[in-house]
């Protein structure tokens, strides 16, 4: 059966495992998550915390965007440590594993594990493979390194990218707007940092999925319920906690963070610059 990418995301930040392996784990379980979790622990592929070793805890988020703004990539480089990480031959790594997916039209608008593209000729170098570049680096640098996950986006509109943290978390965001000024980027620059601090997960509520919304609205009935509220008054209970549902995953409903008395939306609105917020990726090193 097929598998919503958000429960795959929710099963990725419960467990820590791959995004693939979460798929696969789904699929198996029926959508169930709690079976797909423990599916995942059965087959050893669960992490036991987030933080369990090393290798995912250090590394960066790297995001480019062309010069035109209409090709845009993100990815997770991780390494042992934040000494590496900081070092110029990681940043170097980084910046030509981005250039590589920016350049092969394999990638274009696709998000995935890392290992999607290892086998890949490296653009730079048809002499190897991504893999082998990567194990080149390991070989000089001297620690384990992993690509975690990558996204790319091939824009209708325009792309921006913004990094937080030294590298820390890391946004990629399409928009629309009339013309780019100095005044729509900085609306723009203000919506990505958003979404670095505050975390939603759709942009609107019109984009999230109906199935999301059932499940949700199934829990907090049965919250209702458990709690020993008349059943008469539990569809407004559901309405109402639906709303602070939306104000903490959905990005034009989340209180701005500027000014936490307007919701994003209503900001973008009376920025008066026409701007429309397309999609958006956020990285957050540890797989979040």
């Amino acid at each position: 059966m097929g598998v919503s990418m958000a429960d795959v995301k929710k099963l990725r930040e419960m467990t820590g495992a791959g995004m693939l392996d979460c798929k696969k784990a789904l699929e198996e379980a029926g959508g169930d998550i709690e079976k797909a979790k423990e599916i995942l622990r059965v087959k050893g592929l669960a992490k036991a915390e987030k933080k369990a070793s090393r290798e995912t805890k250090e590394g960066i988020i790297a995001v480019a965007v062309s010069d035109d703004r209409k090709k845009g990539a993100v990815i997770e480089l991780n390494c042992e440590t934040d000494f590496v990480a900081r070092n110029e031959e990681f940043k170097k790594l980084a910046e030509d594993i981005l250039d590589h997916i920016l350049s092969v039209d394999e990638n274009a608008d696709k998000e995935g594990e890392g290992t999607d593209i290892l086998s890949q000729k490296f653009v730079k170098d048809n002499s190897k493979t991504v893999e082998e570049l990567i194990k080149e680096a390991i070989a000089k640098i001297g620690e384990n390194i992993r690509l975690s996950r990558y996204c790319r986006y091939d824009a209708q509109g325009l792309l921006h990218s913004y990094v937080h943290g030294g590298g820390r978390i890391g946004v990629l965001l399409e928009f629309k707007a009339p013309e780019v000024n100095d005044q729509v980027l900085r609306v723009v620059q203000d919506v990505a940092m958003q979404i670095a601090a505050m975390r939603p997960e759709f942009v609107s509520v019109d984009t999230v999925p109906q199935e999301v919304i059932e499940r949700e609205k199934k829990i907090l009935a049965e919250q209702a319920k458990q709690e020993g509220k008349p059943e008469h008054i539990i569809d407004k209970i559901v309405q109402g906690k639906l709303r602070k549902f939306y104000q903490e995953k959905v990005l034009l409903e989340q209180p701005f963070i500027k000014d936490d008395k307007k919701t994003v939306g209503k900001y973008i609105k009376e920025s008066g610059q026409g701007v429309e917020i397309v999609r958006f990726c956020r990285f957050e090193l540890g797989g979040l």
